[in-house]
């Protein structure tokens, strides 16, 4: 059986592990502490996506606007990124086009895609900053639109005490129930959690599980979403453990159905997400 072989890059109290493979961050620890979550689970021999970290949704997202598209969450998740040149405070950088995976030109039209993990200097982060990008150049003469995500699974002690902030007034979907709300305030968990909320989240969000913030700061998106799938719903996925729930919390840059991305001819969009870990405050 083929096992990955993983980048791994240390500096200043960052860890970074990565696979080619989706061009997945995997993990990300600070100071010995993880940031980014990955499954004990995880299937690292090829055959399916990596269970954490931060894969990459594209040319659509969950089974596509239409809810007719397989496999889950688009082809580029199991396709092998090539490598690219890193630039500036880029620690790696991949590549990948339609040409390079079977079927997707014929479903979207042609797209080159460019991802790059970064690591910067934190202002009052602990370590550092990481910066994820994934750039989306269409080089048809025609618009591309497609669903892109950064799918984030973002560690903490425990979801059931953990406040998401940011999102207050912010309209969203909720997928479990079918039903559009309003947040009011933080959001918290009390039970299975996918919400697809409408905006981009600029301004920052903030995820706090009572012992240290997590500080996203979105650019490019049009969403946010936030997903734990709770106990029943993980006991059902072959690469969770039954309790892994409690662990983590999905925050997703995003843009997706009537909030996807379009890209004009011979033009340039990009999804990012910049993330900064520091103890909560005491104020």
């Amino acid at each position: 059986m083929t096992t990955l072989t993983p980048r791994v890059h240390d500096a200043d109290g960052s860890r970074l592990v990565a696979y080619d493979l989706g061009a997945t961050l995997a993990e990300w620890d600070l100071d010995g502490e993880p940031v980014l979550w990955l499954s004990d689970r995880a299937v690292l021999d090829g055959s399916a996506p990596l269970r954490g970290g931060i894969p990459i949704c594209f040319p659509w997202f969950a089974a596509g606007p239409e809810g007719d598209r397989s496999p889950s969450h688009g082809l580029v998740r199991t396709a092998t990124w090539r490598s690219a040149e890193p630039a500036d405070e880029e620690v790696w950088a991949w590549e990948v086009g339609s040409a390079d995976v079977s079927g997707a030109e014929r479903l979207t039209g042609p797209f080159e895609l460019r991802y790059a993990v970064g690591l910067r200097p934190g202002r009052e982060a602990m370590g550092r900053e990481l910066l994820v990008a994934l750039a989306v150049t269409n080089p048809a003469d025609a618009p591309l639109t497609v669903e892109a995500a950064l799918h984030t699974y973002l560690a903490v002690e425990d979801v059931r005490a953990t406040r998401v902030l940011g999102l207050d007034g912010v309209e969203y979907y909720d997928k479990v129930d079918g039903v559009r709300r309003v947040q009011r305030g933080p959001l918290t968990f009390t039970g299975e959690t996918d919400r697809v909320y409408d905006s981009g989240a600029e301004a920052g969000i903030v995820v706090d599980d009572g012992s240290r913030q997590l500080h996203l700061r979105p650019a490019g998106a049009t969403q946010a979403v936030v997903w734990n799938p709770w106990a029943e719903r993980c006991a059902e996925v072959a690469d969770l453990a039954d309790d892994a729930w409690q662990r983590f919390v999905c925050v997703e840059t995003a843009a997706t159905a009537h909030r996807s991305l379009t890209v004009p001819p011979g033009g340039t969009s990009t999804l990012s997400c910049t993330f900064a870990a520091r103890p909560r405050s005491t104020t």
